[in-house]
């Protein structure tokens, strides 16, 4: 599944286009499907001119924050979760208390599951913010 910065679309599989505004991803690509770099102006196999409009670049700092996000919660969420473990084997008069916290931590671990889509969507409205900030 691949997302569309151009649309902000998903779109599922391993495609070459975007199914909603036909960007392509990270190439360009010619009427006959040749893979060209991002910056070609012609085909690097047939010559063509008539290259396809990939989606915008996403800023590598926002790429870097989304992956040290994602890592950082991921320890934290792995070390709550053993120190957890830990616990209710040593402790039987709180285990209500325990209960809670692993609930709490679930609910954590559902939300780090969806971190990725939560930075796509920013992502995407920064793209779109800037993008309506180079028209004006």
């Amino acid at each position: 599944m691949k997302f569309c910065y151009a649309c902000g679309s998903l779109t599922p599989g391993d495609p070459q286009y975007c199914q909603k505004c036909g960007c392509t991803y990270d190439v360009k690509l010619c009427a006959r499907h040749h893979a060209n770099l991002r910056g070609a102006e012609v085909c690097a196999k047939c010559g063509s001119k008539d290259l396809s409009k990939p989606q915008p670049r996403i800023p590598a700092g926002l790429q870097l924050l989304a992956l040290v996000a994602r890592l950082a919660l991921a320890l934290l969420l792995f070390y709550a979760t053993l120190a957890l473990l830990v616990a209710l084997l040593r402790a039987e008069q709180v285990r209500q208390f325990f209960v809670a916290a692993g609930i709490l931590l679930a609910v954590l671990w559902g939300l780090w599951t969806k971190l990725p889509d939560w930075f796509q969507e920013a992502i995407r409205e920064f793209v779109v913010r800037r993008r309506e900030r180079d028209d004006d």
